[in-house]
């Protein structure tokens, strides 16, 4: 890679484009950051692009005409529609997966499956394709179970008897015989998330998150995407890690052997039971809104060049390795009643990162997400979780909501 500025498109929305580009912003080899979200709002770091993040002729242009040097994917709808092969059959570099590798991250079925094949430890699943089926499985099910369908995976609920699941199934899924149902033990224990680099053949860990899931403290509520995250996980050791590179690049191996390999950014979503021992819900094809700032704070090397080295083929033969630093970054989404609310003297922090906020004169309010991210990092998990405590207890206002026991 030589030393000339990159401009850099990122293709997606909400937190984890806004984090990216801060991360990017820093990189001394990047000289215009461009994010393709839509109506959205610009920033200082970024030039916000009005182009939705599934028109890929448009998106196309606007690189052949911006000289947009790279291109990085980072949302599930952009995924979806193939953005990889598009770019990469018109001669654009592009960092990311194609669709056909990606239905495993964006589709849990198709997670759930491979994970079978493989022989990765997951948890005890069904999936059916009609109603009564799913009813007749729930008879026989441990309990809790967690029921998902196609039709909106960003939705997952947690039903604790058979009376709850089957009165679920038949009132409240909109069901059609296309979609599939998935319905799975529900596993105790402590979330993590493992974030692998991979060029579809080589794959490297660079971070471990400790992740928050329930809406509630003390995990109550419904189980959502995250709440909030710390990272690096201590719970994590070195064993889990080896185990886990090991079901990675088996992913790997069957998915070349289909014609579809995986290149780019791969989460393992797991669960701890207890000592080095864990099962793998499924995989993420890119870092979530409410861990990717706390994961690129302690990122430590040169991500422009890993991605670069991944386009090009060089990544197994450079990269045996991701540097990362000594801190800790703890992460919390802070949840407002509407968009356009005003944050007191969120200006006024020191040394904080915060995304998926826009500002407004000299305050700033929240965007049409209705939820933002604020990051501390300190060179102990302790430290930086007080840290956060405090700005969070100094920004109140009415209606503010995120789950308290992230920093404690």
């Amino acid at each position: 890679m030589d030393d000339r500025k990159r401009n850099v498109l990122i293709v997606g929305s909400g937190a984890v484009a806004s984090s990216l580009a801060n991360k990017l912003y820093k990189d001394p080899l990047v000289n215009k950051i461009f994010v393709a979200r839509g109506k959205d709002f610009d920033s200082a770091i970024y030039e916000n692009v009005d182009i939705a993040e599934d028109d890929l002729t448009g998106l196309l242009m606007f690189v052949l005409e911006n000289k947009i040097d790279l291109t990085i994917p980072v949302s599930q709808k952009s995924f979806k529609t193939d953005i990889v092969s598009f770019f990469q059959s018109n001669g654009q570099n592009i960092f990311g997966p194609v669709k056909r590798a990606c239905q495993i991250a964006i589709n849990k079925i198709n997670a759930k499956k491979l994970l079978y094949k493989i022989h990765a430890k997951t948890s005890k699943f069904g999936i059916f394709d009609k109603i009564p089926a799913a009813i007749e499985y729930l008879e026989t099910s441990a309990y809790p179970v967690v029921i998902q369908t196609t039709e909106n995976f960003s939705e997952q609920i947690v039903c604790p008897t058979i009376k709850l699941a089957a009165k679920y199934l038949t009132e409240s899924i909109s069901f059609r015989s296309e979609n599939d149902i998935l319905i799975e033990d529900y596993i105790y224990g402590h979330n993590f998330t493992v974030y692998f680099i991979t060029d579809g053949y080589c794959a490297v860990p660079f971070s471990t998150v400790g992740n928050y899931k329930f809406s509630q403290d003390g995990d109550g509520g419904i189980l959502t995407n995250g709440l909030g995250c710390y990272t690096p996980d201590y719970k994590i050791g070195n064993d889990v890690l080896s185990e886990l590179k090991n079901v990675v690049e088996n992913t790997l191996k069957y998915l070349e052997k289909s014609g579809n390999s995986y290149s780019g950014i791969l989460g393992l979503d797991c669960v701890l039971t207890k000592e080095n021992d864990f099962y793998i819900n499924g995989f993420k094809p890119f870092l979530q809104d409410y861990d990717s700032d706390a994961v690129w704070i302690t990122f430590e090397d040169d991500l422009l060049k890993i991605f670069d080295s991944c386009i090009n083929g060089f990544f197994s033969d450079e990269y045996d390795e991701i540097k990362t630093n000594n801190l800790y970054s703890v992460s919390v989404c802070v949840q407002a009643k509407q968009p356009n609310v005003t944050v007191p003297f969120l200006n006024e922090l020191e040394d904080i990162n915060y995304i998926n906020i826009k500002k407004s004169g000299e305050n700033f309010v929240t965007t049409r997400d209705k939820q933002f991210v604020l990051t501390r990092f300190a060179k102990t998990l302790t430290r930086a979780k007080s840290l956060l405590q405090e700005d969070l207890e100094y920004i109140t206002f009415d209606g503010m909501k995120y789950r308290k026991d992230v920093v404690k």
